[in-house]
């Protein structure tokens, strides 16, 4: 979308009065909906409880763009059923969603970044585990003035002495220059750094154009992680970049997959990890 049509689609939608951004950190889930704390420089130790993911379990991370294109049940059914834990960016707090989550028996955990004409829209995890522990990171795009999120949560994980820390990534798009985007970035990978245990960043990175993806690498080396690459590449790109982006640490990656899709702005990104035993 070009940045003047930008601008005035969202100046239109705040002068009609039907978009609102909460005050407070809010989290939807299947069990209900709660206050959750913006996420500290050290993640707390939680020890893990009950069954967990299974030392080999899949990821999918997808950017559904507000569900605007047809048929977009159907393809998230089929990625729901070959995940083990299913990241989604730009989802809508509507019926229908929630009922394929249920039907997939996925716990979920949508962060309400904030809400048109009453849905809620945000970055959602989904996993047929209950999260251990939650919290956000929430930046003020520069142009839009409207949140961009980061939600951060714990599973338990077989054959690890520590869960599986996840952080689901909406990146901030428009701003002249980079600095938000650095800072969002920093921090997210920051508090990853400090993480003892197994890591996975991923999500939609608004990573588009040689410099943005240049200090994505760089920063995501500097704190030791590796990417998820997929054979063929079929991700979605941005002034010839990708934006969607897989990034892990101390697991092992045995395989990675994107496929096109009409039914959405972005394609599915996958990929299958394995515990590293303590």
């Amino acid at each position: 979308m070009k940045l003047g049509v930008l601008i005035g689609v969202i100046a239109a939608v705040f002068l009609s009065g039907c978009l609102e951004i909460p005050s407070h950190e809010i989290l939807s889930s299947n069990n209900g909906t709660r206050l959750i704390e913006r996420c500290p420089d050290i993640i707390p130790s939680v020890k893990p409880a009950g069954s967990g993911l299974k030392s080999t379990f899949h990821v999918t991370t997808w950017n559904l763009h507000k569900f605007q294109r047809a048929n977009w049940q159907k393809e998230l059914t089929v990625w729901s059923q070959r995940s083990d834990v299913l990241l989604l960016q730009e989802t809508m707090g509507r019926p229908a969603f929630s009922q394929l989550l249920q039907k997939a028996r996925l716990n979920w955990l949508q962060l309400q970044t904030f809400q048109v004409e009453g849905e809620t829209t945000g970055v959602l995890a989904a996993t047929a585990n209950q999260a251990l522990y939650a919290c956000s990171l929430k930046d003020l795009e520069p142009v839009s003035r409207l949140p961009k999120s980061i939600l951060l949560t714990l599973y338990p994980l077989e054959n690890s002495h520590y869960p599986l820390l996840v952080a689901n990534v909406h990146g901030i798009n428009f701003e002249l220059g980079m600095a938000a985007y650095i800072r969002q970035m920093t921090r997210v990978f920051q508090i990853a750094n400090h993480y003892p245990g197994p890591v996975i960043v991923a999500g939609d990175f608004s990573s588009w154009g040689h410099r943005r993806v240049h200090y994505l690498s760089k920063l995501a080396q500097l704190n030791r992680f590796d990417e998820a690459l997929p054979s063929p590449d079929l991700r979605v790109r941005e002034i010839s970049e990708p934006v969607d982006h897989i990034f892990y640490r101390k697991l092992t990656l045995r395989r990675t997959e994107s496929r096109s899709t009409n039914t959405s702005s972005h394609n599915p990104l996958w990929a299958e990890f394995s515990t590293i035993p303590d």
